[in-house]
């Protein structure tokens, strides 16, 4: 088996033939890439069939190499996350300042939660999270939101993946539990974390869809459970992260 210094070194040597590729204005041949790469040849050609398998390179035997759809699919996904972080900014602002408490706007990235924007409550006490972080999804609001996206076969595929470990003693770790708690989801249109990511921390989170209905993101209302109770939660967070959510939905083009 490899030792991390060379997988290191075959990962450093991939990117290198991706971005030969990429600079390249038409397919390249195996001897020109070669030739570039200062690389011997069997390395080279080892190396770009692993990326075609992975659809990171497409090979036609008469032009040669060129890169995959594969980045087509990574370049729309990125576009999307940020196309959501624009079109959502504006109403996340609004529900910070009506809320006073942490918003996110989070989406499914890798098997996690990933949040692409926040916004601080002016309270002393602030969470540490920050944009680019990832959360398993069956322990936080947000997750399970992005959980209600899928159906329940490849919510089982997924963490059976990422598995279900316990981050505090009040984590959800049955699965059964779990796609329990997915279809109050999709029922009520929101869902509520308490203490189960994070000790001393709740939330009240709720989907974000586009215009096919599909669940694309999720927001989020974190803060400490002394201020995330319930009655603040049936009082003024659920009202105005509902409404937040359906404005969101709405522009992207979600009608009920």
């Amino acid at each position: 088996m490899d030792n991390p210094q060379s997988q290191i070194q075959s990962l450093d040597r991939a990117f290198t033939l991706i971005e030969i590729i990429a600079n390249a204005n038409e397919p390249m041949s195996l001897k020109t890439i070669t030739g570039l790469a200062d690389l011997p040849k069997p390395t080279v050609y080892r190396l770009l069939s692993s990326l075609e398998a992975w659809g990171y390179v497409d090979h036609d035997d008469h032009k040669g190499y060129k890169l995959g759809t594969k980045f087509l699919f990574l370049g729309i996904k990125v576009q999307e996350s940020q196309e959501i972080k624009k079109i959502a900014r504006p109403f996340l602002k609004e529900l910070n300042a009506i809320t006073n408490e942490t918003v996110f706007l989070g989406v499914l990235d890798k098997g996690r939660s990933l949040y692409v924007d926040k916004l601080d409550s002016n309270h002393s006490v602030r969470l540490v999270s920050r944009i680019g972080s990832r959360n398993y999804l069956h322990s936080t609001g947000l997750g399970k939101c992005l959980l209600s996206g899928l159906d329940e076969k490849e919510v089982i595929n997924l963490l059976d993946k990422q598995g279900m470990p316990a981050m505090t003693e009040n984590t959800i770790i049955e699965k059964d539990i779990l796609l329990q708690k997915l279809r109050i989801v999709r029922e009520k249109g929101f869902v509520t974390d308490n203490i189960e990511n994070e000790e001393g921390v709740r939330c009240i989170a709720a989907p974000v869809k586009d215009h096919k209905g599909k669940v694309v993101s999720a927001v989020s209302i974190s803060g400490p459970m002394q201020r995330i109770t319930d009655e603040a939660i049936e009082t003024k967070l659920k009202p105005a992260l509902l409404n937040t959510v359906a404005k969101i939905s709405q522009a992207l083009g979600y009608k009920e």
